[in-house]
């Protein structure tokens, strides 16, 4: 029993492109039909590589979700740190306020602050979605490759 059997057997995912392989080993291995561009191979081992494919397919897509999930948490807490700092300033900002010879400087420090908290959560914002979108590009390219060459092995296929 060959690697991909053993792992569709004991529901371990496999990899797309060495299912792919397969169909390509199938379809290179498989009987030609005389006078004629196709060729015979069995319908069982074609079906079952099918299947693996089908099963496969969502474990890139599940990693895909993972990663969009991942940024939103990530947003999602440079968010909850931004409120936290400008609670932080404006507390401050009360109570410096409260001494009339300070009134000023608590002005000029709470604005500091906010511009500080509001830079920093661009600047991590930006990060992120800069991480989410190479995350993204890398899964969408492979996911490109993966079709193109099951678009391939179809062609291969249907052409014979």
């Amino acid at each position: 029993m060959d690697d991909s059997r053993a792992k569709a057997q004991t529901g371990q995912p496999i990899d797309v492109l060495l299912l792919i392989d397969r169909l390509e080993d199938l379809m290179g291995n498989g009987m030609r039909v005389p006078l004629s561009n196709r060729v015979m191979v069995e319908e069982e081992e074609f079906l079952a590589l099918l299947d693996q494919l089908r099963l496969s397919l969502p474990q890139e897509l599940k990693q895909a979700r993972r990663v969009v999930q991942d940024r939103q948490k990530i947003l999602t807490d440079a968010q909850a740190e931004a409120e936290k700092i400008l609670v932080v300033a404006k507390e401050r900002a009360e109570y410096l306020m409260n001494d009339q010879g300070l009134v000023n400087e608590a002005k000029a420090r709470s604005e500091e602050i906010l511009r500080q908290a509001k830079e920093n959560a661009k600047r991590t914002l930006g990060q992120v979605d800069v991480y989410a979108l190479q995350m993204l590009t890398q899964l969408e390219n492979i996911l490109n490759q993966d079709l193109e060459q099951i678009k391939q092995a179809k062609l291969a296929v249907t052409s014979r």
